[in-house]
């Protein structure tokens, strides 16, 4: 029995053994096999870009960032063997580098061999400035930021006014390594107050746009917050308003705001002038047009201007005899026709 029994004992270690070994051998493979895995490099394209832009819109109302437009990248590698989220590099710029989706940058970086990537990118005026990340010449870059302050233009007349105004964000999780392009997907955080100067009796859109410099209506919003806090969440779910504006606060810096005065014939159309706004709270005389001596108010009572949601106010102008009358139109919601827009939401009925 002893004899029989140091024979299963010999055999069952000679079993263990071999199955240490082939484990063994297993994890080395896979190892090898993950250290052989070809390490692509990271490009990046992005939803400002290959939307459909109306041909028509107006100076104001933009769907596309231009040339020159920086961005903000930071990354965190998920490490699946250790089962840990670790930074994987910090600040990288991005710039627009056309209008269809292209970015370049000044570095190159590429994807671990296996591992999967978090991408954390943003674009805003933000008062603090970032240092790119360039390990090659000892420079760690700028860290993930817990707080920025972002400020919109006073003066939104030119595109470039606009898109410096706006606050987007985009989170990528789990992206594993990849030839293709990581897509950011950004969410407008700010809100849009959009006005259309709509030609009524004794007036065409043809008489408006011959407006002459010194004719020509002054567009403004009064008395708004054009700076706020922004903390960055890397685990923010952006689906909703409120969620979005849990990365704000701190509203401040009461102003007004000049906006492109833009006419239409048609209160469907897109066309009109747009700023971009600081989320917040507004009652009382909100819009102010100047046209030809003439003022008019649009006046609100609580109207709350959402993240990612956009306002639209149409203004109709009549001539009567040699005078003009302002019949302002409160805001309007958004229909089907606008569901490719960048801005998130539509607005209720007022």
């Amino acid at each position: 029995m002893k004899y029989r029994k140091s024979i299963y004992l010999a055999t069952a270690a000679m079993v263990l053994s071999t199955l240490a070994a082939c484990s063994s051998g297993g994890e080395e493979s896979v190892k090898q096999q993950q250290t052989d895995a070809p390490r692509y490099e990271i490009h990046f394209t992005s939803n400002l870009t290959q939307l459909d832009g109306d041909a028509t819109r107006a100076a104001g109302n933009y769907t596309t960032y231009t040339m020159g437009q920086e961005f903000w990248v930071w990354s965190d590698m998920y490490d699946d063997t250790e089962k840990e989220t670790n930074p994987y590099f910090n600040a990288w710029q991005l710039t627009v580098s056309s209008i269809v989706t292209k970015f370049s940058t000044n570095t190159s970086k590429s994807f671990p061999a296996y591992n999967w990537l978090h991408f954390y990118t943003m674009h805003g005026n933000f008062s603090e400035t970032f240092e790119e990340e360039d390990l090659a010449n000892n420079n760690p870059g700028t860290e993930w930021p817990t707080v920025l302050y972002h400020s919109v233009k006073t003066e939104q007349l030119q595109e470039a006014d606009y898109q410096e105004s706006d606050l987007v964000y985009a989170i990528n999780r789990n992206m594993v390594p990849s030839s293709d392009p990581v897509n950011l997907e950004f969410k407008h955080l700010l809100s849009q107050v959009e006005v259309a100067l709509v030609a009524g009796k004794g007036l065409s859109t043809n008489e408006f746009s011959s407006w002459s410099a010194a004719s020509r209506p002054v567009v403004e919003l009064l008395g708004v917050k054009t700076k706020v806090e922004f903390r960055p969440s890397k685990t923010a779910q952006m689906d909703t308003y409120q969620n979005r504006e849990l990365m704000l606060s701190n509203a401040s810096q009461v102003d007004n705001i000049t906006m492109s005065a833009v006419a239409t014939d048609d209160v469907s159309k897109a066309t009109c002038g747009a700023a971009v706004v600081v989320p917040q709270t507004v009652n009382g005389n909100f819009i102010r047009v100047t046209y030809l001596g003439y003022e008019t108010y649009v006046k609100v009572t609580n109207l709350q201007l959402k993240s990612g949601y956009r306002y639209r106010f149409n203004v109709t102008i009549d001539r009567i005899g040699g005078t003009h009358e302002f019949n302002p139109i409160t805001v309007e919601s958004w229909g089907a026709s606008t569901s490719k827009s960048l801005w998130l939401d539509t607005v209720p009925q007022q």
